[in-house]
């Protein structure tokens, strides 16, 4: 059996593998996770698709949840192990939720390596700060743990920046691409079209001609 302390501590490790699978800008947006009310025929609909989830599938998800929590939130791994034993279909739930994390790191990471730092740490902050949270909540008078939740925050606070500004960097150099763009179409549009059109006359004098009138000179040739 887990003790109430483990299972506030499950509850709130729910909350931050719902929250870290959430897209960014969202995620970026809010300082607190956010947890949206769900009828009980979704929550029936989500059960349904896990149980016709293959158990290759299952085993895929739980390889990519451990090896993310191992690597950068270890405290998470015993919390998984309990959530296991205890919650079994919360303990699903919570690994779906991280294998998209985990799934979604790994694309950024190919598109972008350095956005990619700038997203793993801002989930680093927000599994640590919930998972603190968690705690305060059953020790609210602890002193140290209060110290680890503001440099958490801190830390969280300045991942969010970084992302801002590396998300303001990408949006001004599309901008400045957009204005080339608007300048040379407000420039000598007749030229403009002129070359269009003789690229269409000479890819229409390029193409082959149709494959009736082939045939046919074919056929006389014979």
């Amino acid at each position: 059996m887990i003790c109430n302390y483990g299972l506030t501590l499950l509850g709130f490790f729910l909350l931050v593998a719902s929250a870290a699978a959430e897209p960014q800008p969202r995620v970026v947006a809010q300082n607190a996770v956010s947890i949206e009310a769900k009828s009980p025929g979704k929550k029936a609909s989500r059960a349904n698709q896990d149980d016709a989830v293959s158990e290759s599938e299952l085993a895929r998800r739980e390889e990519l949840a451990f090896a993310l929590v191992r690597k950068h939130h270890p405290e998470l791994v015993t919390l998984l192990r309990q959530l296991k034993q205890a919650r079994p279909r919360q303990y699903d739930s919570a690994i779906r939720e991280l294998s998209r994390v985990s799934e979604r790191l790994d694309q950024i990471q190919e598109r972008s390596p350095e956005r990619y730092e700038v997203e793993l740490e801002l989930w680093k902050s927000k599994s640590r700060l919930q998972l603190l949270t968690a705690q305060l909540r059953m020790t609210p008078d602890d002193q140290p743990l209060r110290e680890r939740l503001r440099e958490t925050i801190a830390q969280q606070l300045a991942s969010q920046r970084q992302l801002y500004e590396l998300e303001k960097t990408r949006m001004t150099q599309r901008i400045e691409f957009l204005n080339k763009q608007l300048d040379r179409l407000d420039g000598d549009v007749e030229t403009l079209i002129d070359q269009r059109f003789r690229s269409i006359e000479a890819a229409a004098k390029r193409a082959p001609k149709n494959r009736g009138g082939a045939a046919e000179k074919e056929k006389k040739k014979k």
